[in-house]
């Protein structure tokens, strides 16, 4: 579990320390504070697929130039993903670095470098753990750019992954495919406002069938329909035909789809939660297609299961009614110190962290004061 943070360089922080974090954290802020930046960081940091998982940050971002056409190519390239974007000044420079490490219940530090190596045509083999899925086309003068991702601690010795990028600093989408489904065993899933796909969910499904879990997401799906009592994946391939719910009283099942954004949200964030025993879930917006008379339900669910997988919980959110329904939620709970709202905020260019406990949290919304 994470309970201290500190990152440099990544994004919005040049330099940002984060101290008391607690199992259940749920972050507001103003547009542009960092909320997200926050959630990618941590992801990185416990991520089991370093590379990949940067690939998927920058696609839900959006961060990709199309119709690249470059001369060294015989064959049709269709883009890159900006790799200056995820450093603070949004250069790319040979030596830029980006750290996020935690100091707490185990130390860890992830940095990422921007780096020049020496390529040797025809000894691509043994150049082959330098220059994993190396295009030999990028080559310059026999120099070629990586990211380089170091990683030390967390009950691992020291690793290091590569990512070849070109000399303009952009990463070809191929062989890295944006699309890729996080693996049910993962130990941190991160679930952007974007539907989780279908193949994401079916995996997991095959994890949480027929065991505890699927009560719990039953539980969980009640919440909007209480009529509910199962759920099944069938072979469709589609996002939400191939997801059906039993209905109490229904002879024939209801797809998903059919019943509003708020079921599948739910879904997703309870079935990535039940399968991070020990790990760490990241939830962007997580009110997001839900109504706010069920925030309190949704919050008493998140807080129960995340202490019993011994999960940790990092959400983000711009709504007063989520933010009341988080600590109605933690009032009820049996330990409220379970939970804590993280404000960021911009102070001279820097961004800050505002730490409320529960009883804080209680004091600020029963005399008005706004924390989002």
């Amino acid at each position: 579990m994470i309970r201290d943070l500190r990152i440099d360089n990544y994004r919005l922080f040049h330099q940002f320390h984060l101290d008391s974090i607690a199992k259940v954290n749920l972050i507001v802020g103003n547009n542009n504070s960092g909320k997200s930046s926050l959630l990618e960081a941590i992801h990185l940091l416990t991520s089991d697929e370093v590379r990949l998982s940067l690939v998927y940050i920058l696609s839900e971002r959006g961060e990709f130039v199309s119709g690249i056409h470059d001369p060294r190519f015989d064959r049709a390239r269709t883009g890159g993903y900006q790799i200056s974007q995820i450093f603070h000044d949004r250069l790319f420079k040979l030596g830029q670095t980006a750290t996020v490490h935690s100091s707490s219940d185990q130390t860890i530090t992830l940095k990422m470098v921007l780096q020049e190596a020496k390529f040797v045509r025809g000894l691509e083999s043994e150049q082959a753990t330098l220059f994993p899925d190396v295009v030999p086309e990028l080559e310059t003068d026999g120099r070629v750019e990586l990211l380089v991702f170091e990683r030390n601690g967390q009950g691992t010795e020291r690793s290091i992954e590569r990512m070849q990028i070109t000399e303009d600093g952009l990463l070809f989408d191929r062989p890295y495919n944006p699309r890729r489904v996080t693996h049910p065993k993962s130990k941190s899933r991160f679930l952007t406002t974007n539907n989780i796909n279908y193949d994401e969910l079916a995996l997991l499904w095959d994890k949480i069938t027929l065991t505890p879990k699927e009560n719990k997401v039953i539980e969980a799906l009640q919440i909007l329909e209480p009529k509910v009592e199962r759920i099944s994946f069938t072979s469709s391939q589609t996002s939400n035909s191939g997801i059906l719910l039993k209905l109490k009283d229904k002879n024939e099942p209801i797809p998903l789809g059919s019943m509003g954004d708020g079921m599948r949200r739910i879904l997703a964030i309870t079935a990535s939660l039940v399968s991070v025993d020990k790990g760490t879930l990241l939830v962007d917006e997580i009110d997001t297609g839900l109504y706010h008379g069920a925030l309190v339900d949704m919050w008493r669910l998140v807080l129960e299961t995340a202490f019993r997988q011994e999960a940790q919980v990092f959400a983000t959110t711009h709504s007063w009614d989520c933010v009341k329904a988080f600590q109605q939620a933690l009032d009820s709970f049996t330990e409220p110190e379970i939970g804590r709202l993280i404000r960021l905020e911009k102070v001279d260019s820097q961004i800050k962290a505002v730490l409320y406990s529960s009883n804080e949290l209680d004091i600020a919304i029963e005399q008005g004061i706004e924390v989002r």
